[in-house]
């Protein structure tokens, strides 16, 4: 039962929610009676919920069809990987001005807690928290204005890249890289050991994407 905010507002932050972790998946219709049975309110504020995930470009939704949840197709992944990594790469630089050897000790103990950890949703929050705090360490207040407007399509697409079989230990091994190149402050070193991170966060997503494809394509064949 939501009994927070207002109920669309409080529908909205569920359902978003919902789409980020991948509870609910690309291309999973959501039906306006089963949600609003779910989460104990009226159809009134799901429709409105619904609408405005709709705006957002997190679902489809149609006159008259199913409220699907979009599928993101390669152009897009691509062009949101882009401007990823050209934020990166723009935080890191700045970032590796600034910081001193107390944070480089903070960023290794963020690793080595990743490392041992066996849950992917904490492992993800403390990858999210490795590059947040580079992105603070820069200072560039509008860098971080820009990362707050895309850091839900940032986790998603993390998420989903985790999610690949070997890519959570993968990325620590990456992350390791950034933090012994932060350490030589060379920033020949330190553009490439991020740029080879986010390119290898780039194939795990198509990888991915791949992986689903073939998997639908195999239930069709035995439908």
């Amino acid at each position: 039962m939501l009994n927070i905010k207002s109920f669309s507002d409080a529908a909205y932050d569920e359902i978003k929610e919902r789409i980020l972790n991948g509870f609910y998946t690309p291309g999973m219709s959501l039906n306006e009676r089963t949600l609003s049975e779910d989460f104990g309110v009226s159809r009134t504020p799901i429709r409105a919920a619904l609408q405005k995930l709709s705006i957002e470009g997190w679902i489809i939704n149609e006159p008259y069809k199913k409220n699907v949840v979009k599928q993101f197709n390669l152009n897009e992944i691509l062009e949101a990987q882009k401007v990823r990594t050209a934020l990166e790469l723009i935080a890191i630089v700045d970032a590796s001005k600034n910081i001193t050897d107390e944070d480089i000790l903070y960023l290794e103990t963020l690793v080595d807690e990743q490392e041992y950890t066996k849950d992917y949703s904490k492992s993800f929050s403390i990858d999210r928290i490795f590059h947040t705090f580079i992105y603070e360490k820069s200072g560039n207040t509008i860098l971080l204005s820009v990362l707050n407007n895309i850091s839900d399509i940032v986790r998603y697409f993390g998420l989903m890249a985790m999610y690949l079989p070997g890519r959570d230990s993968q990325t620590i091994t990456e992350h390791r890289k950034i933090v012994s190149a932060l350490k030589t402050k060379n920033l020949d070193k330190i553009n490439e050991a991020m740029e080879y991170h986010m390119s290898q966060t780039t194939s795990a997503l198509l990888q991915r994407l791949n992986i689903k494809e073939n998997l639908t394509k195999k239930d069709s064949v035995r439908e």
